[in-house]
Formats: structure tokens, sequence, C-alpha cells
């Protein structure tokens, strides 16, 4: 039998419903995997409450990033292997499950001996930071970055992978994470009691090399306000979207910044998707997830979970990340 999680309808965590099915047989090019882990992104939960443009109409089963082993392959499958240990990465929806069916172009194969809840933390955070920082900004030693969302998945991915490539880095958090924060390197600023941009003018005048946005609307505005002459703006997400009613918002801004593709000062703007960016550069997202793979190997990276939970468990998975209670991933076990 596959265990399923659902969203049921639009709404808060208790639209979220686990349900048992009989497995089927992988359809033609299709591999199914049986999976040990899945994580858990902010992106779900926006998906869930419907606010996420084109969200997927339910009953649909969430989730980017499982991880586990080949267990049946449809026919004409050439790549892989039953028994292969392997990345599945998604279009936002399907990781939740006991057994996922992916297509070729959703597989990466990764070495067997890997732990499979540290692998679920890489596909989508760590390449996500990594592309960022790497494909879209091609930073350099000694550059400086401001992280939004520091203690989160993508944030804290940020802060490990920056500190490998030398960067001076400062991050917004709430206090009670900075001691997170400054372990690799960063300098916390408190965003509930100080305002980032006027720290950052004092802290550093000259300005900031990079900013990471996932949050959006205003913030946006005030990010693009701390940027040095040379900065990149990138705005990877609009989390602001979780607290108002309304999304479209959100698809008309990231239209105009689209079309602008600058700030007011004349700045670059990026707006990166991991899976807009794999659509196009397959090979770069293969590429990447093998590097990360093998710093994982070589112990350069060390992804911090917060919570391992059951599968059973995901709308309390997601409460945990709506509410700001986790730093780092979030990962859902499959027994």
């Amino acid at each position: 039998m596959n265990t399923r999680v659902i969203v049921t309808r639009y709404g808060g965590p208790q639209v979220i419903d686990v349900i048992e099915e009989p497995l089927r047989k992988p359809e033609r090019g299709e591999i199914r995997v049986k999976v040990q882990a899945a994580g858990v992104a902010l992106a779900d939960i926006m998906r869930r409450e419907g606010k996420y443009p084109l969200s997927p109409i339910p009953p649909f089963t969430p989730g980017y990033d499982a991880i586990g082993i080949v267990d049946e392959l449809g026919e004409g499958v050439q790549n892989y292997l039953i028994g292969d240990k392997v990345a599945v990465f998604f279009n936002g929806t399907g990781g939740y499950a006991s057994y996922v069916y992916a297509m070729d172009d959703e597989v990466v194969r990764i070495p067997a001996h890997i732990d499979s809840v540290t692998a679920a933390a890489v596909i989508l955070n760590y390449v996500t930071a990594y592309q960022m920082l790497h494909r879209i900004a091609k930073v350099t030693e000694g550059e400086r970055i401001l992280i939004h969302g520091v203690s989160g998945g993508v944030g804290t991915a940020l802060l490990e992978l920056g500190k490998l490539a030398k960067l001076d880095m400062y991050g917004t958090a709430s206090l009670a994470k900075h001691s997170i924060v400054s372990q690799f390197g960063a300098v916390p600023i408190d965003y509930r009691n100080e305002d980032f941009v006027d720290t950052l003018r004092i802290l550093t005048p000259e300005g900031m090399d990079v900013v990471f946005d996932p949050i959006g609307g205003r913030n946006y505005e005030r990010s693009m306000k701390t940027l040095s002459n040379n900065g990149r703006f990138i705005g990877y997400g609009y989390t602001s979207i979780l607290q108002q009613e309304d999304s479209e918002e959100w698809t008309k801004e990231w239209r105009s910044l689209a079309k602008n593709r600058t700030t007011g000062e004349g700045n670059p703007i990026y707006l990166y998707s991991i899976t807009s960016l794999k659509k196009e550069r397959l090979d770069w997202f293969k590429e990447d997830v093998r590097f990360l793979l093998s710093l994982l190997e070589e112990g350069k990276i060390n992804p911090l979970i917060s919570y391992r939970l059951s599968l059973r468990e995901a709308a309390h998975a997601q409460e945990l990340l709506e509410k700001s209670i986790s730093v780092g991933k979030v990962v859902l076990i499959c027994e």
C-alpha cells in the first residue's frame, strides 16, 4: 500500500489528510521510488492555502523533494536499476508519499551510503542557495551579502555555502535565532526590533553586493535600498503572501520586476525559481545536486535539520514552518 498525504481543500493545517491506496505499476518511462525521506517547504503551505501562483486544484499531494530507492521500472527506462538510491525533485507537488512515481528528468542517482534525511535537506534548499550564489549572482570572495529569513532551510544553506565562498554575511532573524546565525560567522539583525536598512547603513555604508529576499512586497523595496553600486537583488519567493488575503499582489509585482529587471538606481534584479531554472537547464540541476552531495560526503557542508517527523505528521511539520518554530529543514520520514 502507498501512504499519501493530500490537501483536501484550501485552508489551514486541518485540510491535510493521509490516505492509503494500492500501489500501481509504473507507466512507460516512469520510475517507482520507495521513499525514505521527504522535505517540507514554505511553498507547500502557500499551495495548501491556494496562495501560490497557479496553485494546484485540491485534492493534491504537496512536496518538492524526496529521497528513496528505485522499487520498480516502467517500460523503456534505461538509466536506472531497481535498488538504485535516488533523489526525486518534483515541480512542487508529489513528494509527501511513501511511494512516488517520477519521470527520468525528475530523478538523480545519488551515492547509496549518503544519509537519506541529510540528502533531503540538500535537494531543494542547497541547490536553491548554490544556484542563486554561483549561477545567478556569481559571487566572489569578500563580497557582502544580506540574507532575509536566514534561519530557514534556504537561509541556513546560504550561510553555509556563503561561508565556504568566504563572503561577508548579514542576516535578518528573530532574536532567539541569532546564535545560529553567528555560528556561521554572519552578523545577525533582529528584524522585529531593528530597521535592517538603518542598521546596515551604519555597519556597511558602502552597501550590500547581493541581497537574497524570499519575503516580497515592501521588503523587496527596502532591500533594494541596501545595495552597493554594483549590488544585485535576488527575489526568490513571496512569503509575505501568507499574511495577506489576496495573492494577486505577488503575480503583479513579479511580472513588473521581471519586465523592468533593474531597480530605480539601475541595479540588476533577478527573480529565481528552482523549477523554472531546472526546466531551462536540467544539466545545471543534475550537476549542482552531484556537486553538493560531494560536499556533503567530504563533510564540507552539514545541513541543519531541526525536526524529523513521520509522514503522518505532515500537518504538524507544516505548522512548525509556518510559525517559524523550526530552524533549517523539516524532514518527513517514511518507515
